[in-house]
């Protein structure tokens, strides 16, 4: 990937930000790291990657597998080492029409009321914390493996293999499907 003017890159950080058409559809893939993905209103795909345990001869720039964008999509790609303990924070279009977020391993938090569209969500090992308010989504499906779901708006909580479905009063969906781990539904403050 080609650093831009803006963009800042060390060994433990990167910053980055690109402009997006609003009607760009958007995926992020990461392998291993503690994801937390919000809205912006800025229109841009901004990207802090902090590396906890940086490789002595590389940049965090080098963990970004890809990073594709076009008029009707933007893709992110990083491959982080589980050994890397890298935190991630992506801010990402308020109306985007779709967001597809996938994470191999590690902790995700979602700020929903604060995304539009076409929310999916997809974990193989880690922990999910979705921060959201039955008016930020019309439909709401949960599907774990093996783990728990816990609603605290609700005070709803299930365990093992779970798949569950929320009705709310906003516009767009929200699919979530972890194959290992726990689903934390909290009220957005």
């Amino acid at each position: 990937m080609e650093l831009a003017q803006g963009d800042q890159n060390s060994t433990n950080r990167l910053q980055l930000s690109r402009k997006i058409e609003p009607s760009a559809s958007i995926e992020i893939d990461v392998c291993s790291a503690d994801l937390t993905v919000v809205g912006s209103k800025s229109g841009s795909l901004d990207v802090t990657l902090d590396i906890g345990n940086p490789a002595s001869k590389t940049t965090a720039v080098e963990y970004v597998q890809s990073l594709n964008i076009t008029p009707e999509a933007a893709q992110l790609q990083l491959r982080l080492p589980k050994h890397a303990r890298a935190k991630v924070l992506v801010a990402v279009p308020t109306g985007a029409p779709k967001l597809e977020v996938n994470l191999v391993r590690g902790d995700l938090s979602f700020e929903t009321d604060r995304i539009g569209g076409k929310r999916e969500i997809n974990v193989v090992r880690g922990h999910v914390e979705i921060e959201g308010n039955p008016d930020s989504y019309a439909t709401m499906n949960v599907d774990t493996l093996m783990g728990s779901f816990h609603d605290h708006r609700s005070g709803q909580d299930a365990h093992g293999m779970i798949s569950n479905s929320l009705t709310g009063t906003g516009k767009g969906s929200i699919e979530v499907n972890v194959v290992w781990g726990s689903v934390d539904l909290k009220p957005w403050d």
